[in-house]
């Protein structure tokens, strides 16, 4: 009888795990198969056009990095002036001016950068580099939670009441 209980436990056992197992699968990390992966995914891509599509990433991320950089200066110094005693609103709105230029500065070298490795692809090769990168969730799509909760939205949100259930 006891051997019994133990066969049928592992058999449970076995057929929980198997319910799970895709609870267990790892997802791949986001940022490696958006930017560099998908630029040398292309079919038929000659060693000229890999080096000179390398060549042009480069350049973009030491960009990217630099106006993140300068970004992070910019949110540093707006929230020092939110949090001064008298806050002045016309430094803070000059400060967001110059986010604003900063960010379009962003999104136009993000362009250009797409249009460069447009440039060195032969017709076919573009039409499938396009059809990548249509299908990219957008800047708000990629930041946004599970549960599509906005920003200060806490983690007791709903309406439900709280405290002891009786």
């Amino acid at each position: 009888m006891k051997k019994k209980k133990k066969k049928i436990f592992v058999i449970a056992l076995v057929f929980f795990f198997a319910l799970n197992i895709d609870a267990f699968a790892q997802r791949s990390p986001r940022g490696n198969h958006d930017g560099a992966r998908m630029c040398l995914d292309i079919p038929e891509l000659t060693q000229e056009q890999e080096t000179k599509i390398k060549a042009i990433r480069t350049k973009r991320l030491n960009e990217a990095t630099t106006h993140r950089a300068q970004m992070d200066e910019l949110r540093a110094q707006k929230r020092t002036l939110r949090l001064a005693a008298n806050p002045d609103m016309n430094e803070i709105e000059k400060v967001i001016d110059q986010m604003a230029g900063l960010r379009a500065e962003h999104m136009k070298a993000s362009e250009t950068h797409h249009q460069s490795i447009r440039e060195i692809l032969t017709p076919e090769q573009r039409t499938f580099f396009d059809s990548r990168t249509a299908n990219r969730p957008r800047f708000e799509q990629r930041n946004m939670r599970r549960g599509q909760a906005t920003r200060g939205e806490g983690r007791y949100n709903d309406q439900r009441p709280r405290g002891r259930r009786r």
